[in-house]
């Protein structure tokens, strides 16, 4: 996720006179995309998770959308200048408390200005008054689920300000059924206005392959993708490299993606590893693309997620899959994976051992992959998502 590549837009976003975007927007109902709540110029699972939808969004004659952002229209994907697409660029507040207080004169002004009929925001948080037609959405129920990985501060904030989204919410979109499961076990009041999206590879698949520093074109290695947080279960993983080293059956293990925490180096060193996992980074999309094709398999070892996209980015690629038997990765991961219990570090290297030694296995596992990550599409829950504001303005036309 974190390889996901900007390549600016040098030109303005709107690039049809003014006269004639007026005119548009007045044929179809307009609907502000609230993207306020993440910083401008990186990219966040959530960034991700919108850019890659409002791609395919702005090319529907059902809605004109209009992106309030923190990010510049210089900043954007180019897929995202598009002749419809209205950019509102507002400032960053990096104090969650006070960027929802902001949002509450923000986006009400901006409603009234642009004449919104709803308003879609990509965060879970945000504006929740007044309450006019308004559909958020739910990537996880972290706090809630596991409340004891997160500072008392953050826990909080979630408490207070996520309930008050909800209330105010005619919709809410979850990314996986597990997700929303989680929400209708913690907030049961909100059973009847939940719909299930789910997101697909934000990855561009082409025949050619990039060079990325630190893999040798023979290499032979597993991967982990993403940002180290404690549901990444890093020890786990930590722990069954040390019993494979103690097997003879040591394994190379590259990590893309950020460990701000130090969470994988801890573990690493308290495993006491003689073949520590060498982080690459962040990589862009084609070098992601890259480590994903020549690695033997990716290994997930998360006791939770919301919906795990790196699983699909690496069955896109024909990467097999090791990953955590969890509700949610059984059902983004299919029948194309080997399962293994997070909480036990001798089933994952046994689990390591059964894949790295059998060839075939590895190329079944690729081929139903591929298989499985093509029944995922933006395009798709693009459509599914114009229904949920459809159903959330009424049904309007």
């Amino acid at each position: 996720m974190d390889g996901f590549k900007i390549t600016p837009c040098h030109s303005s976003v709107r690039t049809v006179p003014e006269v004639a975007l007026r005119a548009s927007m007045a044929e179809r109902p307009t609907v502000l995309i609230n993207h306020l709540m993440e910083p401008p110029g990186r990219i966040s699972g959530i960034t991700r998770y919108l850019f890659s939808l409002l791609e395919q969004l702005v090319k529907h004659q059902n809605f004109q959308y209009v992106l309030a952002t923190t990010w510049s229209a210089e900043q954007l994907p180019v897929a995202l200048t598009h002749s419809d697409l209205r950019v509102e660029t507002r400032p960053y507040y990096g104090s969650l408390p006070r960027n929802v207080m902001m949002q509450m004169v923000t986006v009400r002004r901006l409603m009234q200005e642009i004449n919104a009929v709803a308003e879609f925001n990509c965060n879970p948080v945000g504006c929740f008054w007044p309450n006019w037609p308004r559909v958020i959405t739910v990537h996880d129920l972290y706090f809630d689920v596991v409340p004891k990985y997160y500072r008392r501060r953050h826990r909080l904030w979630w408490k207070m300000f996520f309930p008050l989204a909800l209330r105010s919410a005619a919709s809410v979109i979850c990314v996986s059924k597990s997700t929303q499961e989680d929400l209708h076990e913690h907030y049961p009041r909100q059973l009847g206005k939940t719909a299930v999206v789910c997101e697909a590879s934000t990855l561009h698949i082409s025949g050619q392959r990039v060079g990325v520093p630190g893999i040798a074109n023979d290499a032979q290695y597993a991967i982990v993708v993403g940002n180290i947080s404690p549901n990444k279960n890093p020890a786990c993983l930590a722990s069954a490299l040390s019993i494979l080293e103690k097997r003879g059956r040591p394994l190379t293990v590259l990590h893309v993606g950020r460990d701000e925490a130090g969470l994988l180096a801890k573990s690493v060193s308290d495993a006491r590893l003689a073949h520590p996992i060498r982080s690459l980074g962040s990589l862009s999309d084609d070098a992601l693309v890259t480590a994903y094709s020549r690695a033997m398999f990716m290994i997930t070892p998360s006791t939770h997620e919301g919906f795990c996209l790196p699983i699909l980015e690496a069955q896109s690629c024909g990467t097999p899959i090791v990953c955590s038997d969890i509700p949610v990765l059984r059902e983004v991961a299919g029948d194309a994976a080997v399962f293994f219990d997070p909480a036990n570090p001798e089933m994952l290297a046994d689990s390591i051992e059964q894949v790295s030694s059998q060839p075939n296995l590895r190329r079944q596992l690729s081929e139903a992959g591929l298989k499985n990550a093509a029944q995922f599409s933006w395009a798709r829950a693009a459509i599914e998502t114009e229904a949920v504001l459809k159903s959330a303005l009424g049904d309007l036309k």
